[in-house]
């Protein structure tokens, strides 16, 4: 249901003429802001893609430096652990050889799970070692086991060469599963840093930092007096710690905001202002680390880019657009007429159809526009066929299923209501004597008589079953007259019906002469059938009395022309009117226990 009143409503060409102003304004400021949203977005998509290739070149660097070193642990740790310590001249020589090939592995360690671990150095060097429970080592074996797959542990300081390294680690197990332990190769971050130190980017440059911000790679850890500063004890420095105040506003969040950019390769923007300069940075997260990732990135002074000449052409885009706009404007106040009309047109007819006023429609005419003839045209084709299902579906009983206005439909209900069953005496003999055209034609006549009394006084029909009628008051719309309002409905029909065997007397034609029984009470009122084919109807004791009320007349008045027997609830619901007449009680077929019977008093005075 629409909550809205009608003073509360407004109507089509209201929504397009007065609204109009509203709406472009907002169309304007949507606009400017649209085309400054994307078009900062395809700045920034131009500048990410030519600082992109920075990042990804990185990013090809720091891989290039840390695979061989995973590879060279893989393969050498696979032929050293099963030997045990004290690794072979043999194997020394092809370690050292790696460390020639990949210089940057500045050299390799074998760990096994007995306590002790043997190093080799890029010369060739090897020493032999214990370690003891609960120690680094030790914490590293255990690590490894549990990881049982190459990784990168966490950056480590190295008083051997006087750098942090990062080592590669690889499990190593023997062909029954046993673990051995692991071999490692170890790689110097400063030649990560050597490496971002020698990219041109103008008013910028590159950086490497881990998941806590800790710095991998930086032009600034080249600087000795800087590098003096990582010892055992802190391996890496904070962005915060080399003295670069932008790099450090870009790992503080409350120092910078994100901005959104669509893109498919997970390159992210934030923006900060440090001494009145704005920069802003773009960062890749790469997944090298066990823990996490390395996250390589550059930053950018935007005043020493062309971003900030690009969001300028833009914004004068952005101007150029109202003049459009303008133009737009007189055309949309043009096209609210011509949609008003077809629109207010199809509300009036569609009016009409919802109170299933089929007369009252008037058609709808063609129009210029395609989807509005289109829409025209199925609604008459619609209306044509409504005007069709109404033939074989009482209206009554539509606008009462319309009125009642559930989204599931009519459910079914118990409900009291006044039952009435119609019958032509001697329909059978008659049928089998005349032509088919005549009974037909004679049938029509009759029922049409018959729907013209229910409907005056708010019946349904139920149905027609060969000659005989079954119609109801009180369903679907409750009504505390129904049992009155079905006799005011049988006297019409005999009203009717005397007039029409008159005519029919007059013009030679045969008369007819029905029987009626009509009974009150409950019956379940509903929706009946199976899913394709349902019908309204209803079901219960009271629709059997009515039924053999109807064959009753037979037995209590077999000569009248009307015969109208009437259950005893009915006249009680009725208000007991005069000419009900009490004709005794009577034993009804298929029915246990004597029924009270009145019949209704037709004759003319």
């Amino acid at each position: 249901m629409n909550s809205l009143t009608p003073e509360s409503r407004i109507t089509i060409r209201t929504l397009l003429l007065r609204d109009i102003g509203g709406l472009f304004l907002v169309a304007l400021a949507a606009l400017m802001a649209v085309t400054m949203y994307f078009g900062t977005q395809g700045a920034l998509v131009i500048l990410r893609e030519n600082a992109g290739n920075v990042i990804h070149t990185t990013v090809r660097f720091l891989s290039t430096h840390m695979e061989p070193a995973i590879r060279t642990a893989e393969v050498i740790g696979r032929k050293v652990l099963p030997e045990g310590p004290n690794v072979s001249p043999t194997n020394i020589e092809m370690a050292r050889t790696a460390m020639q090939l990949d210089p940057q592995i500045r050299g390799m360690a074998f760990f096994w799970t007995d306590g002790r671990y043997e190093t080799v150095q890029a010369d060739g060097t090897a020493r032999l070692h214990n370690y003891a429970p609960g120690s680094e080592a030790d914490r590293a074996v255990k690590e490894a086991r549990l990881v049982a797959e190459p990784y990168v542990a966490e950056p480590i300081f190295s008083r051997l060469v006087g750098r942090t390294l990062v080592t590669a680690r690889n499990p190593i197990f023997d062909d029954s599963g046993t673990y051995l332990g692991f071999a490692a190769s170890a790689i110097s971050l400063y030649d990560l840093s050597v490496f971002a130190s020698q990219v041109d980017l103008v008013g910028g440059l590159v950086f490497v930092v881990d998941n806590d911000g800790y710095v991998i790679a930086h032009p600034t850890l080249t600087d000795p007096e800087i590098a003096k500063r990582m010892t055992a004890e802190k391996p890496l420095l904070h962005g915060s710690e080399i003295g670069d105040p932008v790099l450090a506003a870009f790992l503080d969040p409350a120092q910078h905001k994100v901005d959104d950019l669509e893109d498919g390769d997970g390159i992210k923007i934030r923006r900060a202002r440090i001494n009145d300069k704005r920069y802003f940075s773009l960062t890749l997260d790469v997944p090298v680390s066990q823990d996490g990732a390395f996250t390589v990135g550059i930053y950018v002074d935007e005043d020493s880019s062309s971003y900030t000449d690009m969001i300028r052409y833009l914004a004068y885009g952005a101007l150029a657009g109202l003049g459009v706009m303008a133009l737009a404007m007189l055309r949309l106040w043009q096209l609210a007429e011509r949609i008003r009309q077809p629109v207010s047109e199809l509300a009036t007819a569609s009016n009409a159809v919802a109170k299933f006023d089929l007369d009252h429609v008037v058609p709808i005419g063609g129009n210029s526009v395609q989807e509005f003839n289109d829409a025209a045209m199925a609604f008459n084709r619609m209306v044509k066929g409504l005007a069709q299902f109404g033939i074989y579906v009482p209206r009554s009983l539509v606008r009462a299923i319309l009125d009642k206005s559930e989204p599931t439909g009519i459910s079914s209900v118990d409900r009291e209501v006044t039952v009435l069953f119609s019958d032509i005496v001697g329909f059978t003999t008659l049928s089998q004597s005349a032509p088919a055209e005549e009974i037909v034609a004679l049938l029509n006549d009759h029922f049409t008589l018959m729907n013209e009394a229910i409907e005056a006084e708010g019946g349904n029909i139920d149905k027609y079953v060969g000659d005989s009628v079954m119609a109801f008051w009180g369903a679907p719309a409750e009504r505390e007259d129904h049992a009155a309002a079905c006799l005011r409905s049988v006297r019409r029909i005999a009203d009717l019906l005397r007039a029409d065997n008159e005519r029919r007397e007059r013009t030679g034609q045969r008369v007819l002469h029905i029987r009626l029984g009509i009974a009150t009470g409950r019956a379940v009122v509903g929706n009946i059938g199976a899913p394709g084919r349902i019908n309204y109807t209803m079901i219960g004791d009271t629709v059997n009395v009515a039924n053999r009320l109807e064959q009753l007349g037979k037995q209590v008045a077999p000569g009248t022309d009307l015969c109208v027997l009437v259950s005893e609830e009915t006249a009680v619901a009725a208000g007991n009117p005069p000419d009900l007449e009490d004709v005794g009680e009577f034993e009804l077929r298929g029915r246990s226990g004597a029924v009270k019977v009145y019949r209704l008093n037709l004759d003319r005075k």
